[in-house]
């Protein structure tokens, strides 16, 4: 009874004024609001971006090495050994180390009884979600670092994907309202749900399909998709539609049958369609205008109403633009999808 009620709780944590319908055709992702309220309200400090594989291990070592006080860790894949190591050494210098694994994930195993030997406290998510797919750490309460990277090997040396550090506290203390809340529900302890009313954090379940529509429907000169895949139809659509009001379009699949359907839809609607090539495709990204959402959340319906995911907005100028060149790069050196 306590994770339908908490489930409950999660739905109606919805934007104010959003409606919630799927086609979000009167959305605005920049309405006034109250400081933090919606997903562009300016931040205090601005978010620093960046892009895997390369430097990603050192990068993330460097994060768990520096912490002081604590490390929360929400992650769907975990393999890496080394990393699982330094997590271990942070909780033997006195860093309070908790991480959050998918329940269901088989490949977790190994780092599972690495984290249960060195006495670094772990456990499942609840299983009110479809899958616990957000791949999150928060550090001393004071940076959060948002990933479509699981810490898995092939993210470490031939996948492309995106993150960002937040340091901004009211980012932080809301992802770590989160955490605390799935934490205390998959260990069945009594539950403190988020208030996640004013929130500038893209969340699954609670309002990624919304904001994401949002984002899409924004555009007005140019929209770029980057994505393992794009099944959930609504979000299809709304990128189809921009291309049809006159916005330049770009779309880059991973390579593979599994995007037969998508590349189809988009190619008839006029929009370019580009398959990876030289590289693993496991990014998540939407830039619309230069702004540039970098998360969990794959755009399938499961995954933007079903699971627990993480994502933010990318609109300070310097990071944003860091993502896009990278964008394009990646446009430029892989072919057309067939």
């Amino acid at each position: 009874m306590r994770y339908v009620l908490l489930l409950v709780a999660l739905v109606a944590c919805r934007d104010p004024g959003n409606s919630g319908d799927d086609d979000g055709a009167d959305a605005s992702i920049d309405a006034p609001a109250g400081v933090g309220c919606t997903a562009m309200s300016p931040r205090s400090v601005p978010v620093e971006t960046f892009v895997g594989p390369s430097g990603l291990q050192d990068r993330l070592e460097t994060l768990i090495d520096g912490a002081q006080q604590s490390i929360d860790v929400q992650m769907y894949l975990f393999t890496v050994i080394d990393l699982a190591d330094r997590l271990i050494a942070a909780h033997q210098r006195g860093v309070d180390v908790r991480v959050l694994f998918d329940p269901e994930h088989a490949g977790n195993g190994t780092v599972r009884s690495m984290l249960t030997s060195g006495g670094v406290p772990h456990r499942n998510m609840p299983t009110l979600y479809t899958f616990s797919h957000a791949k999150f750490m928060i550090i001393d309460k004071q940076k959060l670092a948002i990933m479509s990277m699981n810490f898995n090997v092939d993210a470490m040396s031939r996948e492309r994907n995106y993150g960002l550090i937040d340091r901004d506290l009211e980012d932080v203390a809301d992802a770590q309202a989160i955490y605390d809340m799935d934490w205390a529900a998959g260990g069945g302890e009594p539950v403190q749900v988020a208030d996640l009313a004013c929130t500038r954090l893209i969340v699954s379940p609670n309002n990624a399909k919304q904001r994401l529509l949002e984002l899409i429907n924004s555009a007005k000169q140019t929209l770029e998709i980057e994505a393992l895949y794009v099944s959930e139809i609504t979000i299809r659509n709304a990128i189809g539609m921009a291309k049809q009001r006159g916005v330049a379009v770009r779309v880059l699949l991973e390579s593979g049958d599994d995007n037969v359907d998508a590349a189809t839809y988009f190619q008839g609607q006029g929009i370019e369609v580009h398959q990876a090539s030289n590289f693993l495709l496991h990014a998540k990204l939407i830039v619309a205008d230069g702004v540039a959402f970098v998360g969990s959340e794959n755009f399938s319906q499961t995954a933007l109403t079903k699971n627990r995911e993480l994502g933010a907005l990318v609109f300070e100028t310097g990071p944003a633009r860091a993502i896009r060149d990278q964008f394009d790069d990646d446009w430029l050196s892989t072919p057309a999808f067939p």
